[in-house]
């Protein structure tokens, strides 16, 4: 029996080797344009001591990591952090990005009075942003509905003072038959990765505001594309 877990954790470890090579390889290889607005530019370098809470769709998860190798070859000394789920997917995703200097923490909703570590994930990055670590968050994740945003953010941005920065990206790709039809890159093409003007959350538009932040994502998502 040891010996059937120690194989089992070899093969999960063979496994998320390949496919970080392979992601490291598609996104190394795609030739990058990067429309970084001006004003984002301080709050995802921490030029200014002050982080940016960067917001994408889901489906472009995938591709945050190129945008993070940019603000390290800006700010050497810069952190990065990502809310991911505590299921097996955000396992996966923290097995695959720990390497490349970006943290995780895992946490969601509780749903159906499961504690899926929802609290606990807010009070952590509430403590992050406020010691200066640059926060991504998809707002319609983990489960969706597809690009709709949640709550989360809002509350997060609003208690934190920080500015959201959407991102949106695209690149050649394929799409899995998944909720929120992840794109996959493929190696050897272009890439395009946008970052709009930055959004401030305040108790006069808080209700209001998640329209917005929805209309711009989706905005410069379908720009990315062109």
């Amino acid at each position: 029996m040891i010996f059937g877990f120690f194989k089992k954790n070899f093969v999960q470890n063979c496994i998320v080797g390949v496919l970080r090579a392979y992601l490291k390889l598609a996104l190394k290889t795609t030739r990058w344009q990067l429309d970084i607005d001006a004003e984002a530019y301080p709050l995802l370098t921490c030029r200014y001591g002050e982080p940016a809470l960067v917001v994408l769709w889901h489906e472009y998860l995938t591709l945050g990591s190129r945008l993070w190798w940019w603000g390290l070859s800006q700010n050497p000394e810069l952190q990065f952090y990502v809310l991911i789920s505590r299921n097996r997917e955000g396992r996966l995703i923290s097995q695959l990005i720990h390497p490349w200097q970006i943290q995780t923490v895992q946490g969601s909703s509780n749903k159906r009075g499961q504690d899926k570590g929802g609290a606990a994930a807010f009070r952590e990055l509430l403590k992050l942003t406020r010691m200066g670590h640059v926060i991504a968050i998809t707002p319609d994740g983990p489960r969706g509905p597809r690009r709709q945003c949640h709550e989360g953010i809002l509350k997060l941005a609003l208690l934190s003072k920080r500015k959201i920065v959407p991102m949106g990206a695209s690149c050649r790709s394929f799409r899995l038959n998944t909720w929120d039809k992840l794109l996959i890159p493929l190696p050897f093409g272009k890439g395009k990765i946008i970052c709009g003007k930055p959004m401030m959350v305040t108790r006069d538009n808080y209700d209001r505001i998640a329209l917005e932040i929805t209309s711009v994502l989706n905005e410069i998502s379908s720009k990315a594309q062109r």
